[in-house]
């Protein structure tokens, strides 16, 4: 096992890891459970309508109504591209095609646009869907990807730009290499979830987020993720 792990343009020890995310797990406040959870649309691989309140308990509740609706309008392509026979197996031993599908699924608003349907949303919705496989993405995301480490790993989106297909295709190869990187702890770390289970691809996210978190200031009224 390694002694630092990495994520994005990101380093920090083992100990440290494990202690963002025993509280995030463990401690009140946190998008664990709930989010995680959530029962959503049962036994099913495909994104259905109870899915879709999930966004809000992974605090990207806004404009809820919108949302939803915007959802529907995307939601037969969504399921195809999700259904996709390459969209499989896990993240760390994804192929070059299942990147390529998945960064075909994460276009999904892309190519249709939806009023509060961004890259944000849409991947709080699907990664329950395929937690070993799909990463999450938000702005936090973006700033440990691209804006942290003398070099960023993916190069910005340009400026007044949101993330686009190239973005997410390099972001999807270099989230697979940090995965890969430290999976040893990544699977220590999802063991500790005191029940539901999550996978070694969430828990690099919940470590993700509390490293940018610590290095943003943010008002106390914007809580936890």
């Amino acid at each position: 096992m390694t002694d630092l792990l990495t994520v994005g343009g990101l380093q920090t020890s083992v100990d440290h890891a494990y202690e963002l995310a025993r509280c995030y797990l463990t401690e009140p406040g946190w998008s664990y459970p709930a989010y995680d959870g959530y029962p959503g649309t049962p036994d099913s691989r495909e994104v259905g309508h109870q899915d879709l309140p999930a966004v809000g308990l992974l605090n990207a509740g806004q404009q809820p109504l919108q949302t939803y609706y915007g959802f529907l309008n995307l939601l037969h392509v969504m399921n195809n591209r999700l259904t996709h026979r390459d969209i499989k197996g896990t993240l760390d031993e994804a192929s070059p095609e299942t990147l390529a599908a998945i960064t075909n699924l994460y276009a999904t608003h892309m190519d249709d646009p939806q009023p509060q349907v961004q890259l944000t949303k849409l991947t709080k919705v699907l990664h329950r869907k395929r937690p070993g496989l799909l990463p999450l993405f938000d702005l936090y995301v973006l700033r440990a990807y691209s804006y942290r480490g003398e070099t960023p790993r993916v190069a910005p989106p340009p400026p007044g730009k949101r993330p686009g297909r190239t973005w997410v295709s390099a972001w999807l190869q270099e989230v697979q290499a940090d995965l890969v990187g430290g999976m040893d702890h990544w699977e220590a770390i999802a063991a500790m979830a005191p029940g539901p289970a999550i996978t070694p691809l969430r828990a690099m996210d919940m470590v993700t987020w509390r490293l940018i978190h610590e290095k943003v200031v943010r008002a106390p009224k914007k809580g936890r993720n």
